[in-house]
């Protein structure tokens, strides 16, 4: 495992270029890979930037129009890139794309979704993995967002495990502790996962003083800031079932967005560094 920076996903804006920087001077093992900056400059050169500044390829964005509000025509559009973007990613070496799924379905049962879901992912997962790419598919855990829907769809770790097994070998979870914590999942429930099962991971904590059920998505903490998620048997059990992959902080944090950006990659990899003493890894 390895601490990995995406600055979206802290709240800051910068540059490829930038993001590689400030990841060299806190400390990163890696930075996820900007695809436009890649087609740009080519992937050679995105290549010899990470090896410049010691740097792994964390993953990339899975461009896919896959959700319940996409046309049939903005998916088939968007699965004509896949090819592209997997080919490019593969060059500079990044072997893992994510995305998050939607917990709730607004017009469509349960069955009639989870299929329409894995008729639209299951071929451009066949494209990923036939460039060595796994494909990590997020379940969002909080109830306070499907209240008022009336169909729930894929909201814990074991529903996404299924449908993962129904598009292909290569599609496995984008894990996040917060969305683990909310769907109420366990240290044992990971500790029966496979490395494989596994693409990518996303690290955070969640406000004191608000019963689990009552958690709202947008609002949490950087990792180990609270110890209301089991930070410690979270990264003990990835450790234990062997998973190698990037960790990235996504906390949804306003007071971290209102940093500059050097200050808030500063106070990620502080938090990153806590977590990973607490954990013991």
């Amino acid at each position: 495992m390895f601490k990995n920076l995406n600055c979206g996903a802290i709240g800051q804006k910068a540059s490829f270029e930038e993001a590689v920087a400030l990841a060299r001077e806190f400390g990163f093992g890696g930075v996820d890979i900007d695809l436009g900056y890649a087609q740009e400059k080519g992937a050679a050169a995105v290549k010899d930037l990470l090896a410049q500044n010691n740097l792994k390829p964390g993953g990339i964005g899975f461009g896919l129009a896959f959700r319940e509000k996409d046309s049939d025509k903005a998916w088939a559009d968007s699965l004509a890139n896949i090819a592209r973007d997997a080919k490019l990613a593969a060059e500079i070496g990044v072997t893992r794309a994510a995305t998050w799924v939607p917990p709730v379905s607004e017009n469509t049962p349960f069955r009639q979704a989870f299929q329409k879901f894995v008729a639209r992912i299951k071929p451009a997962a066949e494209i990923m993995g036939s460039y060595g790419i796994g494909v990590g598919l997020e379940f969002i855990g909080p109830r306070t967002l499907r209240q008022g829907k009336k169909y729930g769809f894929l909201y814990t770790m074991d529903g996404m495990r299924a449908a993962c097994a129904a598009i292909g070998p290569n599609a496995g979870l984008l894990l996040d502790c917060w969305h683990w914590y909310t769907c109420q999942s366990t240290v044992t429930d990971l500790e029966q996962l496979e490395a494989g099962d596994v693409v990518y991971v996303h690290l955070n904590d969640a406000p004191s003083g608000i019963a689990v059920n009552d958690q709202v998505d947008n609002k949490r903490e950087l990792p180990a800031a609270t110890g209301v998620i089991d930070i410690k048997g979270f990264l003990g059990a990835l450790k234990k079932i062997g998973y190698d992959g990037p960790l990235t902080v996504e906390p949804f944090n306003e007071p971290l967005k209102k940093l500059s950006v050097k200050d808030a990659v500063k106070a990620t990899s502080e938090s990153l560094a806590k977590a990973f003493k607490a954990a013991g890894v």
